[in-house]
């Protein structure tokens, strides 16, 4: 192989040698030194409104009474899936508004020691930990300290040693990691877990000179558990401290989150939930991994109490509103983890697919809307959590059994949940704005002179012939349809279009509007549609924008 001399250290594999080549025994390169700690960035000027934002709200008062009172369905649903499996223990949460709402701690500890377990025994969450990771590598972001979209070289010097498959692919960056469209695959060539010792970051570092990418970063999605282990290694390159010790500091701690450790010795005695595998039907007690300096990975211990507090964090970061930030992260950076990284949205081009968030898988549901999961499996432990943020619900699922079908009794939970009605999507309430535009349009039909609509509408937005078109309109259906008022309901769009219910003498429509953004927002945009009622015409304004995502 010949390295070719580009910018950013760049290393491109021949056509004709492998992309992976071992290093010979012996010859591992120390770690570089940490990097200084990075002057955080200066803060850029942000404008706001002057007034508050319509925030989404929950229109049931009661729609959180009726979601707990499903809790003894969930709880049954959890013990039978306990005995289905054989699971020797089994921690399941309903997160509701923040508030470990709904629980259920069933099992021992160990098989052969038994051992009750309760809501702060500690489970192993595995993958779950990306999502820990990703958070912490925001929090770095957002200080300052480095750049997602920077190549990861940068900030941890051995990724130059990579070997890329081709002459025009991109520098690996940090956004690439997260996201798991390096190129890296799923596991490192490094000496494997054991339970005998911890993997070093000497080890890991040195096998990267010579390491072949599988594919040209930023063109497939391949899950990677050296990716996330290498961000651990990045961030505490970026931080100045080790990985652990900026995780506890920065996260766990401001969250509250005293009941997770990163190494099994680090639990209180009678507080650890045994890893078990099935072995000729048999469950048998192992000793788990020590992850080491690959723990970023896979690495946490956290009992469901704390579990409980992330969910609720993660929560918490919807709706967007004006109120004081919390400690560990900006909700603007928690809603940026939970979107699709590919298009930049909450969801993918096409409901029910799945597709990569920042440390969070994120799926459209044609049911549920935006979904947003983990799961975690590793040696002896099963784990899986699931956000609704939309609905403020989220759903963790804990196991001391290596294969656990979590996934399956989170959503059969979410299904519970659903049946009761009251797991609906917050309603954003029409803006002031956008609500008088509605009572302009409103007010015009129906009346002798249509034309005074016109002081609502922008100047030179419309066209004459639209002009003479919209007036045209209005007196006709008000020739048919009598004065009409507005009924009171909203189907909200965004912050400057809704389409309203008008109630009429002989009849009902709904009116769409859409303003514009300047300090005096004026009509930019208006539909008329006839329907036998109000509530039908705004069922069928929710039913089109659900098929809009779903098929």
């Amino acid at each position: 192989m010949r390295t070719i001399a580009v910018p950013l250290s760049v290393r491109l594999a021949t056509a004709v040698v492998a992309a992976s080549i071992p290093l010979a025994s012996g010859c591992a390169a120390p770690a570089p030194p940490p990097r200084p700690v990075a002057a955080p960035a200066p803060a850029l000027t942000q404008r706001f409104a002057s007034g508050p934002a319509p925030t989404p709200r929950f229109l049931d008062p009661a729609r959180a009474q009726k979601l707990r009172a499903a809790a003894p369905e969930v709880q049954a649903l959890a013990q039978r899936t306990a005995d289905r499996e054989r699971l020797p223990a089994l921690a399941l949460g309903v997160v509701i508004d923040g508030e470990l709402a709904i629980r259920k701690v069933i099992g021992v500890r160990d098989v052969v020691h038994g051992g009750a377990v309760d809501e702060h025994t500690r489970f192993r969450v595995g993958s779950v930990t990306k999502t820990l990771t990703a958070a912490a590598i925001l929090r770095l972001r957002d200080e300052g300290r480095l750049s997602l979209d920077a190549p990861a070289a940068r900030y941890l010097p051995a990724l130059g040693g990579v070997v890329y498959p081709t002459r025009d692919s991109r520098p690996m960056t940090v956004r690439d990691l997260l996201t798991h469209s390096s190129g890296l695959p799923r596991l490192g060539v490094f000496s494997p877990a054991s339970t005998e010792r911890d993997v070093t970051e000497r080890e890991i570092l040195s096998t990267l000179d010579g390491f072949g990418l599988e594919s040209a970063p930023g063109t497939e999605t391949s899950y990677s558990n050296l990716g996330y282990s290498l961000l651990g290694l990045l961030a505490g390159r970026a931080a100045g401290v080790p990985y652990r010790r900026f995780m506890n500091d920065a996260l766990l701690a401001p969250l509250g989150m005293s009941e997770t450790a990163w190494d099994a010795s680090q639990v209180p005695a009678g507080a650890l939930a045994s890893p078990h595998v099935r072995s000729g039907g048999a469950l048998t007690p192992i000793q788990p991994w020590r992850l080491g300096a690959s723990e970023a990975a896979a690495g946490l211990y956290a009992s469901l109490s704390d579990m409980g507090r992330f969910v609720g964090f993660q929560l918490a970061a919807w709706p967007a509103r004006d109120e004081p930030e919390a400690a560990a992260l900006r909700r603007s950076s928690v809603r940026e983890s939970h979107m699709m990284a590919r298009n930049g949205s909450a969801f993918p081009a096409a409901g029910g697919e799945d597709g990569p968030g920042l440390g969070w898988q994120v799926r459209e549901d044609c049911d549920l809307g935006h979904v947003v999961f983990h799961n975690g499996l590793i040696d002896g432990y099963s784990a899986s959590v699931v956000l609704l943020p939309q609905r403020g619900v989220g759903v963790v699922a804990l196991a001391n059994v290596a294969g656990a079908d979590l996934e399956s009794l989170n959503r059969k939970v979410l299904g519970k949940l659903d049946a009761t009605g009251a797991m609906v999507a917050r309603v954003v309430p029409p803006s002031p704005s956008v609500r008088r535009a509605a009572q302009a349009v409103a007010s015009a039909i129906g009346r002798a002179q249509p034309g005074r609509i016109d002081r609502s509408l922008r100047p030179g937005w419309f066209s004459d012939t639209d002009h003479q078109t919209l007036l045209q309109e209005l007196h006709d259906v008000g020739q048919r349809m009598g004065a009409c008022a507005l009924d009171g309901s909203a189907v909200v769009e965004s912050a400057t279009s809704a389409r309203f219910g008008l109630q009429c003498q002989h009849g009902a429509l709904s009116v769409a509007v859409r303003v514009d953004t300047s300090p005096d927002p004026l009509i930019t945009s208006v539909s008329l549609d006839e329907h036998t009622g109000s509530t039908a015409a705004l069922e069928s304004a929710r039913s089109r924008l659900k098929l809009a995502r779903c098929r």
